[in-house]
C-alpha cells in the first residue's frame, strides 16, 4: 500500500513537471517564459515558497535577478552575485544542481555574499531570513550556463530531497530550451524590425535627426552624431545635451579613430559610452555614439543595428557634404568674374540663374583667407585643405545670405551679402567671430596658419573688385610684417596699404634719411626720442598730453623735443615737417611689423 502510495506521488509530480513544461512551451515571448518558468516551479517542487531566477551578463561577469515569485522584485532587481558569490554563484560555477537541506548548508552557502545584497535580500522579504532548505540548478545549453534557477523553502520542518533535484533539473533543462527558443524567436523579430525601420529610414531618404532619432528607438539608448570637427549633428534627447558637451572634452578618446567604449560619470551619474566611427573608403566623416547606462548591455542584435545604422549615416552625411560642395564649386566662376572682370560683362541671367541678383537693400564684402605654407608633404597638405575646405563650407550653410567661394592654391576668397543695415563695424565684428572659429579649429585639428583680409564693404556687385583688392592688400601687408595678429581689416590697413607696392629698400632709405639720426642717438644713448617723437605727434603736438601717457614730466617732453630738432636741423616744427615725421615713423612702423 505505502508503495502504491509513493509511486502515485511520483507519478502526480511527472505529470506536473509534464504540464509545466507545455506551459513553458506555449509562448515565444521571452519574457513571458521566464515569468512562467518561477511561477510553473511551484507546481513541479511540492512545498516550495520562493523562487527565483538569475540570468549570467557576460559583458559584466555577474549573475543578475530577472524574475521572481515570492521575492519583491522592487528590490531583488537591484542584487548581482559574482559567479562563486552565494547558493546560485556557486551553482553557477559547479554547473550542476545542489541541495542546501540544512541550517548550516544554508550558512556556509550565503556566507559570501556582500553586506548590500543581504540588505536588499532582507527587504525583498520585508524580513531578514534564511530559508530552511533550498535547490540552485543550472540552466545549461550547449555546455554553456544562461543562469541559475533558485527554489526556496522556509518551512521549519520540510527539507527538499534528491528526487526534488532531479525534477527541478529535468525542468530546468526544458526550461533552457525554452528560453533558447524564445531568445531565437525574439532575436529574429528584432531582427526584421530592425531592418524594416532601417531600410524605411533610408528609402525616405531621412535627414540624419531622423536617422538618429530611429536609431534610438530602436535600441532604447540615446544617440549623438558629431561631424568630423566633433559639432553635434544630431542628439536623440536634447535632456542628454550637457552629458554631450561634457563629453566633447574628451577628443582624444572621441579622436581615436577605431570602435571602443569607455565610463563616464556626470552629476553622480555613471554611462558607458560606445564610439563608433562613420568613414567612407577614403576618410572619416564623424562619430556615432552611444550612451547606455552603466548597467546595460549593448547585446549583439543592438550592435548590428548600429551597423546597419552607421552605413546609413555614412552615406547621408557623404550626400550632403557632396551636396554642399557642389553648390559653392558652382559659385567659383561667379565669383572668380566678379573680382577679375568688369561686373557689366557677367550676364543678368548667369545671376539669376545662380539666385543671385543684385538688390538695393544687399552690401558686399570680400574676404581673403590665405594659407600660410605648411611644412607638410603636398599629399597630406593637399588633405587638410579638403578638410578646411569642408569646415568653411559648413560654416557658410548656416548663414543667412549666400557667399560665393573661389579657392585657388593657397588662397580662398569668399564674397559675403549682407544686409545694408549693417555697419561696416558690425560686418566686419561678425566675420571676424566667424574666421576665428574657423582658424582655432584648422590651428588645433590641422596644424594649419591662416591670414585673413577683409575689404571694404561695398554697395553694388560692380565695385566688388575694390573690396577684393583691399582684402588682398591686408594679407599681402601680413605676409610682409611679423603681426601675432592673423587677421587685419581694411581700415586698419589704413595708409599702410601705400607702402605695399614700393620697394622695401626704397622705403627704408626714406625712413632713414628722415629719422636716421634719432635711431643713431637712440641706439647710442639707450633713449627714447623717436618714441617720444611718435607720441607728440599723435597727440596733436601736446605736451602735456604726450607727458602723461609717457609718465615722465613736461619738462622733460621740452628737453627730448628739443635735441630731436637739434638732431634734425629745424627751428620750427611746421605742418610739412610734421607730415614728413610721420610718414617716416609709419614707415618704420610697416618694416618692423
Amino acid at each position: 500500500m505505502k508503495k502504491e502510495l509513493m509511486e502515485q506521488k511520483h507519478d502526480k509530480r511527472l505529470m506536473s513537471l509534464i504540464q509545466s513544461v507545455r506551459v513553458l512551451n506555449s509562448t515565444r515571448d521571452l519574457d513571458n517564459v521566464l515569468d512562467q518558468l518561477v511561477r510553473e516551479v511551484f507546481n513541479v517542487i511540492a512545498g516550495a515558497n520562493a523562487s527565483i531566477l538569475f540570468l549570467y551578463d557576460k559583458r559584466a561577469e555577474v549573475l543578475y535577478a530577472k524574475t521572481a515569485n515570492g521575492f519583491n522584485m522592487e528590490y531583488m532587481k537591484h542584487i548581482q552575485l559574482k559567479p562563486g558569490e552565494g547558493m546560485s554563484g556557486k551553482t553557477f560555477l559547479a554547473g550542476k544542481g545542489q541541495i542546501f537541506s540544512t541550517a548550516t548548508d544554508i550558512a556556509l552557502g550565503m556566507e559570501n555574499i556582500s553586506s548590500l545584497t543581504k540588505d536588499i535580500y532582507a527587504q525583498s522579504l520585508g524580513d531578514m531570513k534564511y530559508p530552511t532548505s533550498a535547490i540552485c540548478v543550472p540552466l545549461l545549453s550547449n555546455h554553456q550556463c544562461l543562469g541559475v534557477l533558485t527554489v526556496d523553502m522556509f518551512e521549519k520542518d520540510i527539507t527538499f530531497g534528491d528526487i526534488d533535484l532531479q525534477l527541478l533539473e529535468s525542468f530546468a533543462c526544458q526550461a533552457a530550451i525554452a528560453i533558447e527558443n524564445a531568445t531565437l524567436l525574439s532575436q529574429n523579430e528584432r531582427t526584421h524590425r530592425i531592418l524594416e525601420e532601417l531600410s524605411r529610414v533610408s528609402l525616405a531618404k531621412g535627414d540624419i535627426e531622423d536617422i538618429t532619432k530611429s536609431l534610438a528607438r530602436l535600441i532604447d539608448k540615446q544617440v549623438v552624431v558629431f561631424n568630423e570637427i566633433l559639432e553635434v549633428v544630431a542628439l536623440s534627447d536634447t535632456q542628454f545635451s550637457r552629458v554631450v558637451e561634457q563629453l566633447k572634452r574628451k577628443r582624444d578618446f572621441l579622436l581615436k579613430g577605431e570602435i571602443s567604449s569607455m565610463l563616464f560619470s556626470l552629476d553622480d551619474a555613471s554611462y558607458v559610452i560606445y564610439v563608433f566611427p562613420i568613414r567612407t573608403e577614403l576618410r572619416r566623416l564623424g562619430l556615432l555614439c552611444i550612451i547606455t547606462e552603466e548597467n546595460k548591455e549593448l547585446d549583439s542584435l543592438y550592435r548590428f543595428a548600429i551597423e546597419q545604422a552607421n552605413l546609413i549615416f555614412a552615406m547621408e552625411m557623404d550626400r550632403q557634404e557632396r551636396a554642399l560642395a557642389e553648390d559653392f564649386i558652382n559659385s567659383r566662376a561667379i565669383l572668380e568674374h566678379l573680382i577679375h572682370s568688369p561686373y557689366d560683362e557677367l550676364s543678368t541671367t548667369h545671376l539669376a540663374n545662380f539666385n543671385f541678383p543684385d538688390l538695393e537693400y544687399h552690401h558686399y564684402i570680400v574676404v581673403q583667407l590665405y594659407i600660410k605654407n605648411p611644412l607638410v608633404a603636398l599629399k597630406d597638405f593637399s588633405l587638410k585643405k579638403q578638410h578646411l575646405m569642408r569646415m568653411i563650407y559648413r560654416e557658410l550653410s548656416r548663414l543667412s545670405y549666400k557667399t560665393l567661394v573661389y579657392e585657388q592654391n593657397m588662397e580662398v576668397t569668399l564674397m559675403f551679402t549682407v544686409s545694408s543695415m549693417y555697419e561696416e563695424e558690425k560686418v566686419y565684428t561678425y566675420l571676424k567671430e566667424l574666421f576665428q572659429k574657423i582658424n582655432g579649429v584648422a590651428s588645433s585639428q590641422l596644424c594649419l596658419t591662416s591670414l585673413i583680409g577683409f575689404g571694404r564693404v561695398v554697395h553694388t556687385l560692380n565695385d566688388v573688385q575694390r573690396s577684393y583688392q583691399d582684402a588682398k592688400s591686408c594679407v599681402q601687408y601680413l605676409q610682409n610684417t611679423c603681426q601675432l595678429d592673423q587677421m587685419l581689416t581694411y581700415r586698419q590697413l589704413g595708409s599702410y596699404r601705400l607702402f605695399l607696392k614700393t620697394d622695401r629698400k626704397e622705403l627704408k632709405e626714406y625712413a632713414s634719411s628722415v629719422l636716421g639720426m634719432i635711431e643713431m642717438y637712440d641706439k647710442k644713448h639707450d633713449k627714447e626720442l623717436l618714441k617720444t617723437l611718435k607720441v607728440y605727434l599723435e597727440t596733436n603736438q601736446s605736451m602735456t598730453e604726450s607727458a602723461k601717457q609717457l609718465y615722465v614730466h613736461v619738462n622733460t617732453i621740452k628737453y627730448r623735443l628739443k635735441t630731436i630738432a637739434n638732431l634734425l636741423g629745424y627751428d620750427k616744427l611746421t605742418g610739412r615737417k610734421a607730415f614728413e615725421l610721420q610718414l617716416g615713423l609709419h614707415i618704420i612702423e610697416y618694416l618692423e611689423g
